[in-house]
């Protein structure tokens, strides 16, 4: 079995940091204008570091995934309304969640835990509304909760 992978994902990805682990990355899917390089901005407002913005490339190590920027848009983040902006980049990062971003009804209220294949690694999985103002604090919570399963109550 091949234990290196490698491919571009459409995507935004910032790096978080929970206290006492290493930083975990997040990858935002979702089409067109559902807010994928605003919810990273605002991530990244709130301690988050950019990995990359439209693009991710994801490559498996043996059982791990990690994302980065490609060499072309390393360091850059698109601000609708505002423009293309530069940022400093993390480092590659380990994917540790996955958020695919939904019109604001599709959101689960209890969800049933889902993962995503991402090169074969199961990498748990959310719904969120990008725009919502909780968003962020939410995705910081999952990664909390992805290093600390036992804080989730059923």
């Amino acid at each position: 079995m091949n234990f290196h992978q490698k491919t571009i994902l459409h995507g935004s990805a910032a790096a978080l940091e929970v206290r006492g682990y290493a930083p975990a990355a997040v990858l935002l899917r979702g089409k067109s204008g559902t807010g994928k390089s605003d919810l990273a901005l605002r991530l990244i407002a709130a301690g988050g570091m950019l990995v990359s913005d439209d693009q991710v490339v994801v490559e498996r190590h043996q059982d791990k995934i990690m994302v980065s920027a490609p060499p072309a848009i390393h360091g850059l983040i698109e601000v609708r309304g505002v423009g293309l902006l530069k940022y400093p980049a993390a480092p590659p990062t380990q994917l540790r969640l996955v958020v695919d971003l939904v019109p604001r009804e599709e959101v689960p209220r209890l969800p049933e835990r889902e993962s995503a294949d991402i090169l074969g690694i199961a990498i748990p999985l959310l719904k969120l509304h990008a725009f919502d103002a909780s968003a962020p604090l939410k995705i910081f919570k999952a990664i909390e909760l992805v290093h600390t399963p036992e804080l989730l109550v059923g």
